[in-house]
């Protein structure tokens, strides 16, 4: 499944902010990361954690000159693909993939804040009560919206029973053959639309997403609008739709929108997982991502693409 991390706040900002600056250059972060997060609190972008181990940069977008700077390590330890948004103008980093004594690449669901004005992490009495990998976060009005995210269950318990089988190659097979194998409905990907509000620390269940549990997904909120473009139905299988999401004070109500266009010199959209989006001058821009070619029609998902609503654009 696993997504390539940094598509929430981060890159989105620093394009975003990039565009509306006429493609202002920023520098190089001090190390290559992947697999990390990211989130934009007022001017200054934060990234960290993935192949950066349990280090944390920030960089303020707006300052002449500006360099990275590096934050106390991240006291959760190593982790890959965690989420983060900020809230109030503080960070606040959840779940991810961590190599345990049980076995590698376990999901936990602890959760922490960083206070730029300390320079301080706490680790929050909580946890989320639903995987926050493969999740997909925004924020709006004090909360943070979570939309998709793996089955803990059955991803733990597919790495736990690798560890079992001693590296015993024909073990390992005849354990991850069933599992791509599944069906869509049977990774059972969360459903469900949950927030997090850090002032009262309390979850939500905002209600279900009516459409297949998503991994990987790009969202953004604009106007109380939940934006949520394709994802990760199940393990090497994308989806190429696109849905809106109504907040209100009962939860969210949705409406499909149209799906992403055909790319050109290809016969079908798969869909990406892992892409990158955010909204300027009006407009949502989604670029990145990674994709199975050949995917959908291995899974007999047939569903014709169409260009209503999206249009494509070269960034070169």
């Amino acid at each position: 499944m696993k997504k390539t991390a940094l598509h929430s706040a981060l890159f989105a900002a620093i394009a975003m902010t990039a565009f509306a600056a006429q493609a202002s250059q920023y520098p190089d972060l001090p190390v290559g990361i992947k697999s990390g997060t990211g989130a934009l609190i007022g001017d200054t972008v934060y990234v960290g954690l993935g192949t950066g181990g349990d280090k944390f940069y920030s960089l303020n977008l707006k300052e002449k000159d500006a360099k990275w700077q590096e934050l106390p390590a991240f006291p959760g330890g190593k982790r890959n693909q965690p989420v983060s948004a900020g809230v109030d103008g503080k960070l606040y980093v959840f779940g991810g993939f961590q190599d345990t004594d049980v076995a590698k690449n376990q999901v936990i669901n602890d959760a922490y804040r960083y206070d730029p004005e300390t320079n301080t992490w706490t680790k929050l009495q909580t946890r989320s009560p639903r995987s926050a990998v493969g999740a997909s976060v925004a924020e709006t009005n004090g909360k943070i919206y979570f939309v998709g995210g793996i089955n803990q269950e059955i991803w733990n318990g597919l790495f736990q029973d690798i560890a079992a089988a001693g590296g015993d190659k024909d073990k390992e097979k005849a354990i991850f053959d069933p599992y791509f194998n599944l069906r869509v409905q049977d990774f059972f990907f969360s459903p469900e639309i949950v927030s997090y509000e850090p002032a009262t620390n309390t979850w939500r269940n905002e209600g279900i997403f009516p459409y297949s549990g998503r991994a990987g997904a790009a969202v953004a909120i604009k106007d109380n609008k939940l934006l949520v473009v394709n994802g990760e139905v199940k393990a090497g299988l994308r989806t190429q739709t696109t849905e809106l999401g109504t907040i209100g004070k009962n939860g969210v109500t949705w409406k499909k929108l149209g799906d992403l266009p055909t790319p050109k010199g290809q016969k079908q959209q798969e869909g990406i997982a892992g892409a990158m989006g955010g909204y300027t001058y009006g407009n949502y821009i989604v670029t990145g991502g990674a994709n199975f070619p050949g995917g959908c029609k291995l899974s007999k998902w047939y569903h014709r693409c169409t260009s209503h609503w999206w249009v494509e654009k070269n960034l070169a």
